[in-house]
């Protein structure tokens, strides 16, 4: 019951295992967990372990993928070194996605079908942050377009904390096989990333406007990874995403 919750979380929750959990840590989450349990509007979810055991959870309709994750990391007594991850998995159509840390799981769980074989996650993810430690490994010299403004003067690594650092974005562009729903076969097209979306042409290695076709606009979709891509998609490689609109 709620009454419960509110007990068991309303001192520092105690540490069974000193060896596992950095005890700097309980009593931080302790005090969120019992801002959580006195929330008017709750709501129980099922969350799934990677060797698929689940746990059912009272948590709060305002709750946070990065507020689950801290949750089950003392309720499973594990080692928080910031790659624990919650995932969203979509068995009907073969594909997940990580969900990043400020996301409402509400507004996750309201995306789902009644009839479909969605679930949450809760795994291991060590390239969650990989992104911000190593951003030159996503953008090689070959896939990013240099403004002509930079005459050589910038190299690569410093054109790139740039973007990081600024408002501004990489143009991004390089060749992928894609499959409309629709189709059974795979294309190779030319495609370009801008902050207004993903593009591919369809003329050769094209930038014109009139040759970028649209595909998706990430600010209202999210990307997911295939799964078993060449078995349930033909696909002609296991690596591969899905922009899910």
């Amino acid at each position: 019951s709620n009454k419960e919750g509110e007990e068991s979380f309303s001192s520092p929750v105690p540490n069974p295992f000193p060896e596992l959990i950095p005890t700097t840590l309980s009593p931080l989450v302790s005090e969120c967990l019992l801002l959580w349990t006195k929330s008017s509007a709750t709501q129980v979810i099922k969350v799934y372990n990677e060797d698929n055991t689940s746990r059912a959870v009272e948590v709060p309709s305002d709750i946070t993928a990065r507020d689950i994750c801290q949750l089950f990391v003392l309720k499973n007594h594990c080692i928080d070194d910031h790659s624990w991850t919650l995932f969203e998995h979509l068995s009907h159509l073969g594909i997940e996605r990580t969900i990043e840390d400020h996301e409402s799981v509400m507004e996750v769980l309201s995306g789902w079908g009644m009839d479909t074989d969605s679930r949450l996650y809760f795994r291991k993810n060590y390239a969650k942050y990989e992104f911000f430690r190593k951003p030159l490994d996503f953008f090689p010299d070959d896939m990013v377009s240099i403004s002509s403004e930079t005459n050589g003067m910038v190299d690569h690594s410093q054109l790139i904390q740039t973007f990081l650092n600024s408002s501004t974005c990489p143009e991004i562009h390089g060749h992928l096989h894609a499959k409309e729903q629709s189709r059974k076969s795979w294309k190779k097209f030319y495609f370009v990333l801008r902050r207004s979306g993903l593009y591919f042409s369809n003329k050769g290695t094209s930038k014109e406007p009139r040759h970028l076709q649209f595909i998706a606009d990430f600010s209202d979709s999210d990307v997911y990874t295939v799964l078993s891509a060449k078995k349930l998609h033909g696909a002609p490689t296991d690596y591969g995403f899905c922009v899910k609109v």
